[in-house]
């Protein structure tokens, strides 16, 4: 998130669209939900966030990189074509991004 919150301070185009994208080792939860953090600092800027979409991913950080890492096969397939289906919402809702 340092690095993404980082490039979005560093530039600024109001009333352009964005989404976020995002992926963890842990499970999202309704207390824990990654992309809030991006969105709201986009929605921020100007830029109106048309949705999120997050998965669980191979992850080594910190308590994990000590067993090696946690969810060595994720992304997966179903994984890949819930992210397929967001963009293609993304597109039919929106229209395409020029």
């Amino acid at each position: 998130m340092r690095w993404c919150g980082w490039c979005v301070r560093a530039v600024s185009h109001p009333g352009a669209r964005a989404f976020v994208f995002a992926t963890s080792g842990l499970p999202e939860t309704p207390l824990t939900r990654f992309a809030r953090p991006l969105a709201r600092l986009l929605a921020s800027k100007g830029y109106e966030v048309a949705g999120s979409f997050t998965c669980r991913a191979f992850d080594t950080w910190a308590p994990f990189k000590l067993v090696g890492g946690t969810n060595r096969q994720r992304p997966n397939e179903q994984d890949l074509a819930a992210a397929r289906k967001f963009a293609t919402r993304l597109r039919d809702d929106h229209g395409p991004v020029s």
